[in-house]
């Protein structure tokens, strides 16, 4: 593939997929496990700085492997075929074409409200499966047209949040919660801290994080990878803690931890209490930002996504055609189209919530062992190159990110079991297809 991507293209498809509609609805999913706004507070900010050293990890493992696959090229080098497999087999058929199909319907929802009738489920899945096959279609003339889209929809991000923001700075007035920084290590404060509560707590906040290490999957289709992958994915960690972290201490400034706790779009509430009486007006508004998420985090899966089912075509015959490229333009046509078209299917499936509950499990299992991987492949060549990136304090960096990982997979499957135990069980058949897939043939 030819490397057309700059370090700013990068940063975009990052801060993309990670700026979403989550910012508007996950707050309400920690305060029932944190009610404490300076612990709520703590907690958006700790799951910043994790993303922040595993982004460490990850910028040493991009300039070792500057290829297109990401995870999927990680973990084939270190841990063999088979893991790196299992993980493209999750990603393509359940993770991220799920999250896409949730999306995209998440963008129907709202779109159906600006329609001069009464919209019911068909035209919400009509909009949803308009919106993938559209941004498919943007992604089949070239990696240049999808990358300027995403910078167009990730700048209009930026300034819808932006805009939330600064009118919340602006409306300041008296706090609806006691946020109380200056004795946050009081004994009153410390008395309700919980490990378990936090590492739950945590699980929905790095949802929201996720998919600040996409643009990896698009290594080898980037300019200079040595430089611009690290600087994009620093960038990005940064930008996305200092906007998330704001927008929680907005909504804790504005609305009582009762109602943050209860409210469906905590985002639509913010904006009511900022716009006084106009909450028909705020509603609208907040709808048409989430709209413009929705766009940019779809185009952004579906860009990424297909690179995995490039990717892993080279090592699995059973997926050997994705990984073809349209000559002129340099795209895999074929692993562009079956996301778009498995994530379509995925709109009409009446489960397809679901799963993505069941990979939660595995996604950190995962992640975990890419952090790992560093330590293995330090011990493997230890001349270090002046053209790498080495993450720093090693090896004390991979472990902590392995370490923490695999404690928010055990708060995942402790608060989700039969989600956890399904997913594994789905990802496990993976196992005899793999293995089928190589038989020699007699």
């Amino acid at each position: 593939m030819n490397r057309v991507l700059g370090r700013w293209d990068s940063v975009a498809i990052s801060i993309g997929i990670v700026i979403g509609a989550g910012i508007f609805r996950v707050p309400s999913e920690v305060v029932p496990h944190i009610s404490s706004p300076v612990w709520i507070l703590i907690a958006w900010t700790l799951g910043g700085i994790y993303s922040f050293i595993g982004s460490l990890c990850y910028a040493e493992l991009a300039t070792r492997f500057p290829h297109t696959g990401g995870d999927y090229i990680f973990l084939r080098e270190c841990y063999g075929k088979l893991t790196a497999f299992l993980f493209a087999w999750s990603e393509l058929l359940i993770t991220r074409t799920g999250s896409v199909a949730a999306i995209a319907l998440m963008f129907g929802e709202f779109a159906i409200k600006f329609l001069p009738y009464k919209a019911g489920e068909w035209e919400v899945k009509a909009l949803a499966v308009g919106v993938i096959m559209t941004l498919s279609a943007c992604n089949l003339l070239g990696l240049k047209t999808g990358s300027r889209l995403q910078n167009a929809l990730t700048t209009l991000k930026i300034l819808a949040i932006s805009f939330v923001i600064l009118c919340g700075l602006f409306a300041m007035k008296q706090p609806a919660n006691n946020i109380d920084f200056v004795h946050f290590l009081s004994k009153e404060t410390l008395s309700t801290f919980n490990l378990f509560n936090l590492g739950v707590a945590l699980v929905p906040i790095m949802w929201a994080y996720g998919g600040w290490r996409d643009n990896l999957f698009l290594a080898g289709e980037t300019k200079e990878p040595a430089s611009s992958l690290p600087f994009a994915l620093f960038l990005s960690c940064i930008a996305v803690t200092v906007i998330y972290v704001l927008m929680n201490f907005l909504y804790l400034w504005f609305l009582p931890v009762d109602q943050i706790r209860h409210a469906k779009l905590v985002g639509t509430d913010l904006l009511s209490v900022i716009c006084g009486q106009a909450g028909e007006a705020s509603a609208k508004i907040l709808g048409i930002f989430i709209m413009v998420y929705a766009l940019g985090t779809v185009n952004a899966l579906l860009l990424t996504g297909s690179r995995i089912a490039s990717a892993m075509s080279l090592d699995n015959p059973l997926f050997a055609s994705l990984g073809k490229l349209d000559e002129k333009r340099q795209t895999p046509v074929r692993g562009i189209l079956f996301n778009g078209l498995w994530s379509c299917l995925l709109v009409f499936a009446l489960s397809f919530e679901r799963l993505l509950y069941f990979t939660g499990f595995s996604v950190w299992i995962f992640f975990a062992m890419v952090a790992a991987s560093i330590i293995k492949l330090r011990h493997q060549s230890k001349e270090k190159e002046s053209d790498k990136f080495y993450t720093p304090l090693f090896p004390l960096i991979p472990l902590i990110v392995a370490s923490v990982a695999l404690f928010l997979a055990l708060s995942t499957f402790m608060d989700y079991k039969i989600e956890s135990l399904c997913g594994t069980a789905i990802i496990m058949c993976g196992v005899p297809l793999f293995f089928l897939q190589n038989k020699p043939e007699s």
